[in-house]
């Protein structure tokens, strides 16, 4: 069959998203650059993917106003970036430049999937737990602004709908660690200190225990040379050792060539 024809801004797009992931597990600067760099030649062909991704990339690299700036060029471009995914990323910008009210709008619209275009897709977002968490622990924050007896209802209003937000992303993950942490501090601040210490017993339930994932993660590594090996960020194999593919086993070996 004849080859597959695939756009040079869709290459530097996949080039950039590989770098991104890349950066978010070994955390290197050098690799956010270089996403950095793929995006801006996905924009200079054209594409609203390209600065739609470079805000990623600014975000992470904490430059908010660039990152914001870029959400407003893919916004702008012919055709923009999807109106959900903008939602999406301008609500974490927003959220971190101190602008809650903004991004609990842009929750709130993707939590009940106001985009035309995406209900026309049959998306729908109101099970998107990590996304309703999110909601839900900016209205906290939100309401910690309401400060004193005078704005005692403005405050009780918000953390009401926190509550909800994050009751309805469990009834979609009922495990989900950081939900069960927020919904935990705004029935505390509700005065429901029984259901309040409920939700901590949970959340340390079903929390990710980093100590215990990297202790079994080393001892496995010490125990079995070749997956400490493989592991490494660059693996490099001597493809003339004794038991490579197609060579002769070290003598003593139960090694079997196939």
């Amino acid at each position: 069959g004849s080859a597959v024809q695939i756009a040079d801004w869709e290459r530097w797009n996949d080039y950039g998203i590989g770098l991104l992931r890349e950066a978010g597990e070994t955390g290197k600067q050098g690799e956010l650059r270089q996403a950095g760099d793929a995006f801006a030649e996905v924009e200079g062909l054209g594409r609203a993917d390209g600065p739609l991704n470079l805000a990623r990339v600014r975000f992470r690299e904490g430059d908010l106003d660039a990152a914001a700036d870029a959400l407003r060029r893919a916004e702008q471009m012919d055709p923009p970036a999807p109106a959900w995914t903008l939602a999406w990323y301008s609500a974490l910008v927003k959220r971190e430049l101190g602008d809650l009210d903004g991004a609990i709008a842009d929750l709130d619209n993707l939590a009940e999937t106001r985009f035309a275009d995406a209900r026309a897709r049959g998306f729908d977002f109101s099970a998107d737990y990590r996304m309703l968490t999110e909601l839900g622990r900016t209205l906290y924050e939100r309401s910690r602004q309401e400060r004193g007896d005078a704005r005692r209802q403005a405050r009780t209003e918000l953390l009401d709908r926190a509550r909800q937000r994050l009751e309805q992303a469990l009834a979609v993950d009922p495990e989900y660690a950081a939900a069960h942490y927020n919904l935990s501090l705004i029935l505390a601040d509700l005065g429901d200190r029984e259901e309040a210490e409920h939700h901590r017993a949970l959340h340390n339930l079903y929390r990710t225990d980093d100590n215990i994932a990297e202790r079994a993660i080393t001892r496995h590594r010490a125990e079995n040379p070749a997956a400490n090996h493989a592991a490494e960020a660059v693996a490099i194999y001597d493809l003339q050792r004794p038991g490579t593919y197609g060579l002769a086993p070290e003598p003593g070996s139960t090694l079997a060539v196939r």
